[in-house]
């Protein structure tokens, strides 16, 4: 059996249907409050989409509470996504493991699990820190590439270039500046671990921030802050990763696509793939085992182990 992804027609035609579906995420509805954490099971909703498309929950039983983020609002395409005083949501243990440096699933931890439905693009709302890594999971096996970016410490300009440190995992430009030393342009401006960014301004120790990634139907994604809690206040799900995602503080999150990194493949096939002596790739582009549980590609074709 073959399951055809969404031709560009349809996903015209979903988007318009759908547009960005914008979701608020309100930890005093789950009973949290700010003054004391409150033990929260595995895989309690925590916000889905009006269609959905996305529904989020709680990766694993931690005890979580209610944070404020650092700015009041968002926009996503021109619409205000407000963010309660202290309605975020943060749990109390670190992630375990070494996600970020080693690619180590965690098994216990504070992170978020996002089963979607439809092919299209995650937009994660948080608090974010200029000096954490953030991971994310498809299927448990494969860390997503995505785009991540932050607030400035005093707004901006909104078309100001990101500047990433990671010289050592990325293939890109690296340029020097006599106040910052040695930076990195990443292509298109996508991370996998970012550990410091440069604007041209000071950067936030925190506020708010951005991580967007694309994502398939019926694909389990899980999103954490590697040896850290992440905060999460809203998330939105598109299909065409457009979205211009600002800040009250006049600061461009993100804008344009994403890179894929599986240009030319059209079809998810559910059966093994039968070329025994083809390397197989997660959706990073990482040689993987063939029997790695979630997506791999082989000889150009996405295939799906469910085992």
């Amino acid at each position: 059996m073959k399951k055809m992804l969404l031709s560009a027609a349809l996903l015209i035609a979903a988007f318009s249907a759908n547009a960005q579906e914008i979701v608020t995420i309100d930890g005093t509805t789950l009973g949290l409050n700010a003054d004391a954490a409150t033990e929260v099971a595995a895989g309690t909703e925590i916000g889905r989409t009006a269609s959905g498309s996305v529904v989020a929950t709680t990766l694993y039983t931690d005890k979580f509470k209610c944070v404020g983020m650092k700015k009041g609002t968002v926009s996503i395409n021109g619409t205000q996504v407000s963010l309660p005083d202290g309605a975020a949501i943060q749990g109390s243990t670190n992630v375990s493991g070494s996600a970020a440096s080693e690619g180590t699933y965690p098994t216990t931890g504070c992170a978020y699990r996002f089963t979607v439905s439809q092919d299209g693009y995650l937009y994660l709302i948080i608090s974010a820190s200029g000096n954490k890594n953030y991971v994310v999971f498809e299927e448990e096996t494969s860390r997503m590439p995505y785009i991540f970016s932050m607030e400035n410490s005093n707004g901006g300009d909104p078309n100001n270039a990101l500047y990433y440190f990671d010289l050592s995992k990325m293939d890109g430009a690296t340029y020097y500046d006599e106040e910052i030393g040695d930076y990195y342009v990443s292509p298109d401006f996508a991370i996998q671990q970012p550990s410091q960014i440069i604007t041209g301004e000071s950067v936030s120790t925190t506020g708010n921030g951005v991580i967007k990634f694309k994502v398939y139907a019926d694909c389990k994604y899980d999103a954490m802050a590697t040896g850290s809690k992440m905060t999460i206040g809203a998330f939105a799900f598109d299909t065409t990763g457009d979205a211009d995602v600002i800040t009250d503080t006049n600061t461009l999150l993100t804008k344009g696509q994403i890179p894929d990194g599986t240009t030319g493949i059209t079809e998810v096939n559910t059966e093994k793939a039968t070329d025994a002596n083809a390397p197989a790739y997660n959706l990073a582009g990482q040689r993987v085992n063939r029997n790695a549980k979630g997506i791999v590609i082989v000889n150009g074709k996405k295939y799906i182990n469910n085992k």
